[in-house]
């Protein structure tokens, strides 16, 4: 009775553990990646913790320097014949160190704009994970219209397969030609196996990416279609210099390098501590005061200066190489959807319906007893073919369109 309440117990953990395996979700669209990829992706909850860590410049720079006490006791006789009431001193002074020269203000300028960079480097991080995740799910498209289309060829082989088992048994055909196209139909067995593999590989990295298990099956809605749009290479280079974030982050860079340079330039003023303080001679009771100011007469903050200056002369160049870098991305990207789009257009002119219609004609020859076995392997191949590169092609436009959106900085209408 124990033993087959374990096996019991044992088969509904396992049959558990198959139904959460077999579990899927939704399927998956674009919508839903883009939603699931910015709120489970593990690196953009690290560049947003970096985003939140900058922002403690602005704690501190709002903050002012730390008073200090002062307590002391002088002249305690160790020995000597002057009475103890008449030696001995104590005091305690208390001092307040003022900021000259506009530090705290320029702190948080400082602050303010190095924080202002942090957050357009966190849209670029974004804009970067969102133009791969849609790659990826480009990619997991496309592997599931490869499985679509190697099942096609198997069912496609499996009646000719027995249509020519019927055409044996009559013996109309001889046994070599039902061999053939049972070796044709094990060849789209083996096909649409490695589609499927293919596209379970795809899957796994659209999931790493979006942060979900990759255990759990999805299913990849959606169509690689292709509207017709148009772009002006002019209008989406002016785009790129003003929307991009990476530029934009640079010309912040620029901004909190020159804030940091006028707050060296400002440190190098010096700053005066004024105090306040009580002291007890003896039987007398004092009270004393005082500034204390400190003599810039040998460091002047020269070596920060200079390191300042050659920071802000490095966004500078930064910042052209991001402009050059932008247009150069914005003129490929261009190039690669313009050569997409035609590819697509000849695929869709003629050629599509020439490769349907060529293998259409060859079977009902093939059935008529009008042609060899042959040109059908031949028809379907190249039908397979011609399918398998038009939906490539359709990725690449789609791809070519979200590489152009990434260059350009943001989603474009035509």
């Amino acid at each position: 009775m124990r033993k087959r309440t374990i096996l019991s117990a044992l088969l509904a953990t396992l049959w558990a553990s198959a139904a959460f395996a077999q579990q899927s979700l939704p399927g998956l669209d674009l919508q839903r990646v883009i939603d699931t990829y910015i709120q489970n992706n593990l690196e953009i909850q690290t560049a947003r913790y970096k985003l939140e860590r900058t922002r403690a410049d602005q704690i501190a720079a709002r903050l002012r320097p730390n008073p200090s006490i002062a307590v002391t006791a002088e002249n305690l006789p160790v020995s000597g014949p002057t009475p103890f009431g008449r030696l001995y001193e104590i005091g305690t002074t208390y001092t307040e160190t003022i900021e000259l020269g506009g530090k705290k203000a320029q702190r948080e300028k400082t602050a303010n704009a190095t924080v202002s960079a942090a957050e357009l480097q966190f849209e670029d991080t974004m804009r970067r994970g969102l133009a791969e995740v849609k790659r990826l799910y480009l990619e997991a498209l496309l592997a599931r219209y490869h499985v679509e289309l190697a099942t096609e060829g198997r069912q496609t082989f499996e009646q000719l397969l027995q249509f020519n088992q019927t055409r044996f048994q009559e013996g109309a055909i001889p046994e070599v030609d039902l061999i053939k196209v049972r070796l044709e139909r094990v060849k789209f067995d083996s096909s649409v196996k490695h589609a499927e593999l293919g596209l379970w590989q795809a899957e796994i990295r659209l999931l790493e990416k979006m942060g979900l298990p990759f255990f759990l099956r999805q299913t990849i809605s959606g169509d690689l279609t292709r509207r017709l749009v148009d772009f002006d290479l002019g209008s989406l280079n002016q785009v790129a210099l003003a929307e991009r974030s990476d530029i934009r982050a640079a010309t912040a860079e620029v901004t909190a390098a020159n804030e940091r340079l006028a707050l060296e330039r400002a440190r190098a003023k010096p700053d005066i501590s004024p105090f306040a303080g009580y002291k007890r001679v003896g039987n007398d009771n004092t009270l004393l005061v005082g500034v204390n100011i400190p003599l810039k007469v040998r460091d002047r903050n020269e070596a920060e200066i200079a390191r300042a200056e050659l920071d802000v002369k490095a966004a500078e160049v930064r910042l052209q190489i991001t402009r050059n870098h932008a247009q150069a991305e914005v003129g490929a990207a261009f190039a690669a959807f313009q050569t997409s789009r035609d590819l697509v257009d000849m695929f869709e002119s003629g050629l599509l319906a020439q490769a349907d219609e060529s293998r259409s004609i060859t079977l009902a020859a093939y059935e008529e007893g009008g042609t060899e076995l042959l040109p059908v392997f031949d028809a379907q191949r190249t039908r397979t073919e011609v399918r398998s590169q038009y939906f490539k092609t359709l990725f690449d436009y789609q791809a070519s369109v979200v590489a152009l959106q990434l260059a350009v900085g943001k989603d474009i209408q035509p």
